[in-house]
């Protein structure tokens, strides 16, 4: 028992005395004052009434005070008397020795010196009130002998010092009684104090056992778990709130009485047999709940409960809802193993799948692997948002859900990106690829009606990648990426077509990712360098303008012409950081220009940019930078846009052409001819130059087509009223065919090849001193 428990326990017990004490106190004082009145009465002298009076006088006083004190007690609250209880009851002992030393007063003033009959008397009254007080104060030994000296002691002495053998002999027999009255006092005072002593510790077990009761059907009714009892039948006894909200029961009553055996789970009734069996019995899994038919998972452990006699008498069980827990692993897993927007696979399910495929087929028919890419996807999250992107993604999977079969896997691995294992084709590979084919047509013949996007009808195509396979000698991860690379190469030559898998793919892939990587450390390294190819006046044969064009040589690999290293930095996005570093280039190389001639010495110097990095946001913010910092006039540069890449962008494209305009930059369209533009878009297009592409130049004089195309140009730039420069041009006949028809640019090995800076500047310085 801790000290706050004792420190309770003996405020209580020293209570208890008091309230015993001062309950019995008026008959105790009602005893006292009659004995005095009747000793009085006895001892009575007329001949000498003033010691009796005195006598009789100051028991009345005391009995008065007394009297105060206890009616003081009585009306005392409660909590006062047990905080001051030991004030109380130094009162009541004070009490009694001042009854002791009145009482011891009778041997000096009521005595009387000769009658024996009546001395007698007054010593037998005070054995009898000193008894009774002696059991009270017995508790307290130093109080026990100070009261039997006060009041007895007057007695003897008077006794001892009357001078006769009787009396000396009668005091001897009152010291006796007095010792053995200390005796009894003593024991009658252990009796009151254990019996005070017992009361207490009763009233203390059974507080503490209300309170552990109380606790325990608290705990029982509150817990947040479900607990019920049952007897041998599996019967219900016993639940609390918790098992009821989970039964959905109103009252414990429709719960009572029901047997846990008509659950048709029998793992749980078996669960809870086995507590006869002296065991505890487990179960984890679903529960079919008793008033309702929710399906939930618990988790529930139960114990045997015994009888007084030491028998299992049934069982108590505390059962779980882990019903949300169970939920929530499952949406996790499911999760982890589905698109959370489609719920069709995604690439981790799809990735096992086709793993357990590759260890458990028995490869005697080709499979394939479809890799599909949403063309244009891109534009329509920038164009709509992502919302509209993402509702448009779950009407592509209903529509491919509906040609899917049972055992093909169709997941989405990325954004825009699904792939379809096709499980069994057939024996032959070539029956295999037109069977792969047929599926592919399939799909776009299902595309073929528009989807709906922010109500209106919008027209989609997949470019489609695919690859066959009938043993496991590549890996899952090989033939997805393969079949991505396909995805690539039919992407590369026209969008919305598909291209089945072959050997040289990936060396052409390998080959790109090597030189991708070769690309960051040239950039790192300035390894690029520029080069200049003179343009020059049909009419007069002179130096008037420039293209810029990049070169590379790489320390191992050689040069890498300018056609092979562009397309992978578009593909990989470094087309920006690349184009940025050139255009710096030149735009210092002009500098030089001008400080080596005291002027600029050309019409322009024309630059060619990639589309990608045109219709970035700060390109115009960046070129103008450029401007001032080399002190660049904006109309010594002519920008070259390809005619495919502004056919992509034509919006944003038209915007910022006006923008640079404006500013004084000039544009060429370069590679006309090559691409899809027509002339209302050549109308709408402010292009200032157009360029005819060398490979209609090149074979003019040999291909009358390719003669009629360069002349329609010539005279479609004039209709528009636009310059026209023909690239690769090599020998004086196709320049002699240029004169004819009034072209008027041109740029090529018969004047000059690309020269290098320093070269370039030497040929415009000694131009300029001939003219």
């Amino acid at each position: 028992m801790d000290k706050d428990i004792q420190a309770s326990f003996q405020e209580r017990l020293l209570y208890d005395k008091l309230s015993f004490y001062y309950i019995s106190l008026p008959i105790i004082l009602l005893g006292n004052i009659l004995g005095a009145l009747l000793l009085s009465a006895i001892e009575f002298d007329p001949d000498n009434t003033k010691p009796t009076i005195v006598w009789l006088g100051l028991t009345f006083i005391l009995f008065l005070y007394q009297l105060y004190q206890y009616f003081r007690f009585k009306n005392e609250s409660e909590e006062n008397k047990l905080k001051d209880a030991n004030i109380w009851l130094d009162k009541y002992y004070t009490n009694v020795l001042l009854n002791g030393i009145v009482w011891g007063s009778t041997a000096f003033l009521i005595f009387p010196k000769d009658n024996l009959m009546n001395q007698m008397i007054v010593i037998l009254f005070l054995l009898g009130i000193g008894f009774s007080s002696m059991g009270i104060l017995a508790s307290k030994k130093d109080l026990l002998i100070t009261y039997a000296m006060v009041t007895f002691g007057p007695i003897v002495a008077r006794l001892f010092f009357m001078e006769s053998d009787f009396y000396t002999n009668l005091g001897f027999v009152m010291l006796a009684l007095i010792l053995l009255m200390i005796i009894f006092a003593n024991y009658y005072g252990g009796i009151i104090n254990n019996s005070l002593s017992n009361r207490q510790h009763f009233i203390t077990i059974k507080q503490t056992h209300e309170k552990l009761k109380e606790r325990f059907f608290s705990l029982f009714e509150r817990a947040p778990v479900g607990i019920y009892y049952y007897n041998t039948d599996l019967e219900l006894q016993d639940v609390n709130t918790h098992f009821m909200q989970m039964n959905k029961a109103d009252n414990k009553e429709v719960l009572a009485g029901v047997s846990l055996k008509t659950l048709s789970n029998h793992n749980i009734v078996q669960a809870h047999q086995k507590v006869f069996e002296g065991q505890t019995g487990k179960y984890r899994g679903p529960y079919e709940a008793l008033h309702s038919n929710d399906l939930l998972y618990v988790n529930l452990s139960t114990v045997p409960m015994l009888d007084s006699e030491g028998k299992v008498a049934g069982g108590i069980t505390i059962i779980n809802d882990i019903t949300n827990e169970i939920t929530a692993k499952e949406e996790m897993v499911r999760n982890a193993y589905y698109d959370m927007l489609t719920n069709i696979p995604n690439r981790t399910l799809l990735m096992d799948r086709l793993k357990e495929f590759l260890d458990e087929c028995d490869y005697e028919k080709y499979a394939a692997l479809l890799f599909l890419d949403i063309d244009h996807f891109k534009k329509v999250n920038e164009t709509y948002g992502h919302h509209v992107g993402d509702h448009l993604l779950k009407q592509v999977v209903q529509r491919i859900k509906g040609i899917i079969g049972n055992k093909e896997i169709f997941a989405r691995i990325s954004g825009n990106k699904f792939v379809i294992l096709l499980p069994e084709l057939d024996a032959e590979k070539e029956t295999s690829q037109r069977l792969a084919q047929a599926y592919i047509e399939k799909i776009n013949k299902h595309f073929t009606q528009p989807l709906n996007v922010v109500d209106e009808e919008y027209h989609l195509t997949f470019t489609i990648g695919a690859v066959l396979f009938k043993d496991n000698k590549a890996t899952a991860f090989d033939l997805l990426k393969r079949a991505e690379t396909a995805m690539y190469e039919a992407k590369r030559s026209a969008r919305g077509t598909s291209k089945f898998y072959h050997e040289s793919m990936s060396i052409d892939a390998k080959e790109q990712l090597v030189l991708e990587n070769e690309i960051h450390k040239a950039l790192k390294n300035s390894d690029f360098i520029m080069h200049y190819q003179p343009q020059l006046s049909i009419a007069d044969n002179k130096v008037v303008a420039a293209e810029a064009l990049v070169r590379w040589s790489h320390p191992s690999m050689g040069s890498i012409p300018p056609a092979k290293f562009i397309r992978i930095a578009e593909e990989s996005g470094t087309i920006i950081k690349l184009e940025e570093m050139l255009i710096e280039k030149v735009f210092k190389d002009i500098d030089a220009l001008v400080q080596e001639n005291n002027t600029f010495p050309l019409d322009h110097i024309a630059i060619n940019i990639s589309i990608i990095h045109f219709i970035q946001p700060y390109f115009v913010e960046h070129l103008m930078l450029l401007v001032e910092k080399y002190h660049i006039d904006p109309h010594w540069i002519q920008l070259e846009l390809t005619e495919n890449g502004i056919m992509q962008n034509m919006h944003e494209g038209i915007k910022k052409i006006n923008e640079l305009k404006a500013l004084g930059f000039s544009f060429a369209m370069d590679d006309f001819g090559t691409g899809q533009s027509s002339l209302t878009y050549l109308k709408e297009i402010p292009f200032d130059t157009l360029k005819i592409d060398q490979s209609f130049v090149l074979n003019m004089h040999k291909d009358k087509n390719n003669a009629l195309i360069v002349e329609t140009v010539v005279t479609i730039g004039k209709k528009f009223n636009l310059n026209v420069i023909a690239e690769g041009v090599e020998e004086a006949s196709m320049l002699d065919f240029l004169k004819e028809i009034h072209c008027d640019y041109y740029q090529g090995y018969y004047a000059y090849k690309a020269l290098n800076f320093d070269t370039f500047k030497e040929l415009i310085k000694e131009k300029n001193s001939i003219v």
